[in-house]
């Protein structure tokens, strides 16, 4: 249970540091924003569909792949934007947000279905792995 609460809060964490790029975003930001709510689309869709441990762990280690290649990116955009931090969302991003807090929801759901899945050695790798890469959000 304390690995879906911390999965959880990675994933609020991400959230935040993508809206806050700026009140009037560049194409930048409207593809990485786009970018991560088709991975975070994906990585739901799967864990929906996980039958297995190994089902989950490969859903979770594909996330963190693609996560990998997306927080430079993140990062990027942090960087760019430093002068907007309220959170609010732009116009141009409302329709990203609202599928990403769509998908915020749908993660909880589906980490809960995973849960049996949890103590399972290669579960609990993919899990340390994604948390250890999702933390660079947070530098």
């Amino acid at each position: 249970m304390k690995q879906i609460s911390s999965i959880m809060a990675v994933f609020a964490v991400a959230g935040l540091l993508v809206f806050t790029c700026g009140a009037s975003p560049g194409d930048d930001a409207v593809d990485v924003i786009k970018a991560h709510a088709d991975v975070m689309e994906k990585f739901v869709d799967n864990l929906e569909k996980a039958t297995s441990a190994q089902d989950v762990a490969k859903t979770i280690d594909a996330y963190t792949a693609a996560m990998q290649e997306l927080i430079p990116r993140i990062q990027s955009l942090n960087e760019k934007y430093p002068e907007y931090k309220s959170g609010k969302v732009p116009k141009e991003l409302e329709k990203e947000a609202e599928r990403l807090e769509d998908l915020a929801a749908r993660v909880s759901s589906a980490m809960m279905k995973t849960v049996s899945y949890m103590m399972d050695p290669a579960v609990q790798k993919a899990m340390e792995n994604m948390g250890d890469e999702m933390s660079k959000l947070g530098e």
